[in-house]
């Protein structure tokens, strides 16, 4: 019960309720990197989000999710997007 109270009025602990709902509605798993911290996309691949391992610290993001997240081509999104047309 604690937990779903931090959920709904701190942003600071991981995730809102607003972007549990959104990632449960809207999101699709991508990937998870070394930190434990999970990437997801919408279904429409406009938007992404992070959801933190823990507290939210945004140098905790590598480099080549850092440049997922901000739509810079690199490794990770070229692996993606061959297993897609696989």
């Amino acid at each position: 019960m604690l937990t779903f109270i931090k959920e709904l009025l701190t942003w600071w602990n991981r995730q809102t309720l607003g972007t549990r709902l959104q990632t449960i509605f809207f999101g699709k798993l991508v990937g998870e990197d070394s930190f434990g911290n999970k990437y997801y996309e919408n279904k429409k691949r406009k938007k992404r989000w992070v959801i933190y391992n823990g507290e939210i610290e945004a140098t905790k993001i590598p480099v080549e999710w850092y440049s997922w997240m901000h739509f810079i081509k690199n490794k990770i999104e070229i692996k993606i997007l061959a297993s897609r047309s696989k």
